[in-house]
């Protein structure tokens, strides 16, 4: 059972000292959370996000700087969010390894990204449902927190992560964390018709459970 406090150790470091990875990865994405809140910030910003113009202008970069770059105005769950991601990244770390963590979240920052381009390229071509916010469910700590929380859910199967305030101190079976993601991707999809994003979101899942499985490459 995982008896563990998210905050005390995001602010105590009680899992010890993060590895260079993390500390970029968490000042990535606070920056992105701090420059949604900055009106001048905004487009500079912008150009970092996923969206259909990876493929109409060539901007490939954008199918990696989505994840790394954090999303939405400064605000509690923004920083709810933060602090989930450092609580279940460092959990991957120490599973894992660094070098596969970066694998691991890299790699399907990549191949959801690309696989959400498809998807919302494919929609539109047959005239599907459009969205007022491509991708936006999956842009920065959404992508990361769904390739984070499942590698944590693939190595601890059996456990019960309890007493934390994120799941408000009731005991959760880990191998609920990726049913409980696949239901609020639904929830976001019905209210948004963000297809990409939800393609995105399971591709992100997808990769993570079978990277992180005990007989895979973690």
């Amino acid at each position: 059972m995982f008896n563990r406090d998210p905050w005390r150790e995001f602010i105590a470091g009680a899992r010890g000292n993060p590895p260079p990875s993390v500390i970029v990865l968490m000042a990535t994405l606070a920056a992105g959370v701090l420059a949604d809140s900055l009106f001048e910030l905004e487009p500079l910003i912008a150009r970092l996000r996923l969206s259909t113009e990876a493929w109409r202008s060539g901007q490939v970069w954008r199918v990696v700087t989505y994840g790394l770059v954090g999303s939405g105005p400064l605000s509690m769950w923004s920083v709810f969010q933060l602090v989930l991601v450092y609580w279940s990244v460092m959990e991957v770390v120490t599973l894992l390894g660094e070098r596969a963590t970066r694998v691991l979240m890299l790699g399907g920052i990549v191949v959801a990204g690309a696989s959400a381009l498809f998807a919302h390229a494919i929609t539109e071509s047959v005239g599907g449902p459009s969205s007022a916010y491509p991708f936006w469910m999956m842009q920065g700590q959404a992508v990361v927190l769904a390739l984070a929380l499942p590698a944590f859910a693939a190595r601890n199967r059996h456990s019960t992560v309890a007493h934390t305030p994120f799941l408000f101190g009731l005991p959760i079976p880990t191998r609920w964390l990726v049913p409980l993601q696949i239901v609020a991707a639904l929830a976001a999809f019905t209210s948004t018709r963000d297809f990409g994003g939800f393609v995105g979101i399971m591709v992100a899942i997808t990769w993570s459970t079978w990277f992180a499985r005990p007989s895979g490459r973690g």
